[in-house]
C-alpha cells in the first residue's frame, strides 16, 4: 500500500512539471528576512521553524517569479 501511495504521489509530481530556478536576489532576501524573524534563538524548534520559512519563502520565489 505504500509503495501504492509513493507511486502516486511521484506521479503527481512528474504531472506538474519541473521546476525552474528562482532569481538569487529573491532568495537572498528570503532567507535574510527568515532569519530576521526567527534568529533569536538556536533551539531545535526554531531551527526548524527557520528552514521551514526557508523552503516556504524559497517557494514563493520561484512561483510568483515571471
Amino acid at each position: 500500500m505504500r509503495k501504492t501511495i509513493l507511486a502516486g504521489v511521484l506521479s503527481l509530481g512528474a504531472l506538474l512539471g519541473t521546476a525552474r530556478p528562482a532569481h538569487a536576489d529573491c532568495l537572498s532576501e528570503s532567507v535574510s528576512s527568515c532569519d530576521a524573524d526567527f534568529g533569536g534563538s538556536n533551539n531545535y524548534y526554531t531551527i526548524a521553524i527557520r528552514g521551514w520559512c526557508y523552503m516556504i519563502r524559497s517557494g514563493m520565489c520561484a512561483a510568483l517569479d515571471s
